[in-house]
């Protein structure tokens, strides 16, 4: 297994220990991989695949305020702090994911300062991105957020085609609208002539326009 930039300086042998101590499981599509309200007792690594986190208020209705990517870290924050966790991680595609006992990380990596340095590094990013989110939702309309959301997933993949790899009603939830609004939305920046539409499939035809609306 390959070592998470955020473990880069973490000493081979105490890698290969944590390869040995680990335990890896595959989860299909839709298993749960935690629960909001429990305690976690260690932390999960995201070898391949999505997860998705879901918020669920007092009147049962849920939100999606983050989807993960691998490789990256699941639950490290509410581990680190004390917490239970603030959400459920749903599996969104097929994943492999590692789980590491508690007492071991915390021996063998916070113990690292450059360990340290790096997960400090992170949590300040993931504090902006959530900050940007909270201004995105406070400021902007829903269709400036499917717009942003549809400029930066082009940036990220390079190209001018992407591919929602959401349901609708999951990628509704992450920008805070309904399946309803969502689908009109997108046909409508089809019909201006902005993206064309194939199933999941989304190309980009006014990258110009779609970043002016994103900025509303």
């Amino acid at each position: 297994m390959l070592k998470m930039p955020v473990f880069a300086a973490v000493p081979d042998a105490v890698w290969e220990g944590f390869c040995k101590k680990r335990i890896t499981n595959d989860y299909r599509k839709g298993n749960i991989i935690f629960y909001e309200g429990n305690r976690p007792f260690g932390v999960y690594f995201l070898c391949t695949g999505r997860v998705k986190i879901i918020r669920t208020d007092t009147g049962l209705h849920s939100s999606i305020p983050r989807v993960i990517e691998a490789p990256a870290l699941l639950g490290d924050r509410s581990f680190l702090a004390g917490e239970a966790y603030l959400g459920t991680g749903e599996a969104l595609e097929d994943c492999r994911i590692c789980f590491l006992d508690g007492a071991y990380f915390e021996k063998n990596f916070l113990e690292i300062p450059q360990v340290c340095r790096a997960l400090l590094t992170r949590f300040a990013a993931e504090l902006g991105r959530s900050e940007e989110q909270l201004l995105d939702f406070g400021f902007k309309t829903v269709r400036g957020r499917l717009a942003k959301y549809i400029v930066e997933r082009a940036v990220a993949k390079g190209s001018a085609s992407v591919q929602f790899p959401e349901t609708r009603g999951d990628l509704a939830k992450m920008l805070g609208t309904s399946p309803e609004v969502l689908c009109r939305l997108l046909a409508e920046f089809r019909k201006k002539g902005w993206i064309s539409v194939a199933g999941r499939n989304v190309a980009v035809k006014d990258k110009a326009r779609l970043e002016q609306v994103s900025r509303r």
